[in-house]
C-alpha cells in the first residue's frame, strides 16, 4: 500500500512540472518559464481535473483586444495592466517594464555591447513570486501594450500641422490700402494635407498601431476692429473680374478706417483608433497679417 502511495505522489509531481503549452488565444505567443509548469493566456483549461477555468477578462483600459494581463503561476492571476510606479505589465515577462532613468553607462555590462535600444527595469517584486527586479537591454520595451492615446499624438506630431496662409483682398502687402465700406475677401491660400487636410497617419510600438485622421473643421478670422468671421470652408479666392463683389462663402467689411491685424486661427478635428480605443484630438494654428483700410473722401468744388 506504502509503495503504491510512493509511486502516486511521485506522478503528481512529474506532472506539476512538465511544461504546459500556451494557449492559442494568448495575444503574446507564449511566455518565458513554461518550463516551470506554468500555464499561459487566455481560458487557460483547469486544473486537477475541476473543468475549464473562467475566461480572463480584458484589463487594459476598456480594450476590446483580446488581451489580458496575467502572471505565470498556476492557474494564471490577473493583475492590473499599468502600474503608475512600475510601468505597464508583460505577459512574455511577467513583470512591470519601465525604462531606467537614468539608464545606466554603456560600459555597464547589461548593454552587452549594444549602443542602441535602451535598458528596462523588470519588477515583480510583491505582484507574485517571480524574478523580482532586474535590468535588461531590448530595442523597445518587449511585451508592453503601449498606450494608444500616446501613439495617437505620434500620429499627429507625424502630420506636421501648421497655419493656413492668409489669402485676402485687398491685398494685405505693403503699401496696399483697402476701404471703408467696401467688401473684403478671405480665403485659406493654397490649402494643403498639413494646412487643410484630411491628413492620415499611423503610429506604431511593439507590433501595435493607431491610426489618426484629421481635418479643419473651421477658421476664425478675428479682423482687429472686434470683429470675427467663422468660415467652415476655404474661402474662395479674389478675382479682378469680381469687382466690388461680396465675398459668396467668407468675407468682412470694415466700418472705420485704420490699420489691422487680422488673425486666422485654424480648428482641426483629429479622430484615433487603434489598440481597442478610439478618441478626439484638438488642435489650432493661428497666423496672422496686418491690413490697412482706408476712407475715400469726395471734395466737391462749386
Amino acid at each position: 500500500m506504502l509503495t503504491k502511495l510512493i509511486a502516486a505522489l511521485a506522478l503528481c509531481v512529474v506532472l506539476t512540472i512538465t511544461p504546459l503549452t500556451a494557449s492559442p488565444a494568448y495575444a503574446e505567443g507564449g511566455c518565458e518559464g513554461a518550463s516551470w509548469g506554468v500555464a499561459c493566456g487566455v481560458g487557460v483549461p483547469g486544473y486537477g481535473g475541476s473543468g475549464p477555468a473562467a475566461p480572463l477578462k480584458n484589463t487594459h483600459s476598456g480594450s476590446s483586444d483580446p488581451v489580458a494581463c496575467v502572471t505565470q503561476e498556476m492557474p494564471p492571476r490577473e493583475v492590473a495592466c499599468s502600474d503608475a510606479e512600475l510601468g505597464t505589465w508583460s505577459n512574455a515577462r511577467a513583470c512591470y517594464i519601465k525604462a531606467e532613468s537614468p539608464p545606466p553607462p554603456l560600459t555597464d555590462a547589461v548593454w552587452s555591447g549594444n549602443t542602441t535600444g535602451s535598458i528596462y527595469r523588470c519588477s515583480s517584486s510583491g505582484i507574485w513570486s517571480g524574478p523580482g527586479s532586474y535590468l535588461f537591454w531590448a530595442d523597445s520595451a518587449p511585451g508592453v501594450i503601449p498606450d494608444p492615446r500616446v501613439l495617437a499624438l505620434q500620429a499627429v506630431t507625424q502630420m506636421r500641422l501648421r497655419a493656413v496662409e492668409i489669402g485676402m483682398a485687398p491685398d494685405p502687402s505693403p503699401g496696399s490700402v483697402g476701404l471703408v465700406g467696401l467688401p473684403i475677401w478671405l480665403w485659406v491660400a493654397s490649402p494643403d494635407q498639413s494646412t487643410w487636410g484630411p491628413n492620415t497617419k499611423t503610429a506604431s510600438a511593439g507590433g501595435y498601431s493607431v491610426t489618426a485622421t484629421g481635418k479643419v473643421t473651421e477658421v476664425v478670422w478675428s479682423m482687429g476692429d472686434g470683429g470675427t468671421v467663422a468660415c467652415t470652408s476655404t474661402g474662395t479666392t479674389y478675382a479682378d473680374s469680381f469687382g466690388v463683389s461680396s465675398s459668396p462663402d467668407c468675407g468682412y467689411r470694415y466700418t472705420k478706417q485704420g490699420t489691422y491685424t487680422v488673425t486666422a486661427t485654424s480648428y482641426w478635428t483629429i479622430n484615433w483608433s487603434g489598440i481597442g480605443e478610439s478618441g478626439v484630438i484638438n488642435q489650432t494654428y493661428t497666423s496672422s497679417v496686418v491690413v490697412t483700410i482706408g476712407e475715400l473722401q469726395t471734395v466737391v468744388k462749386g
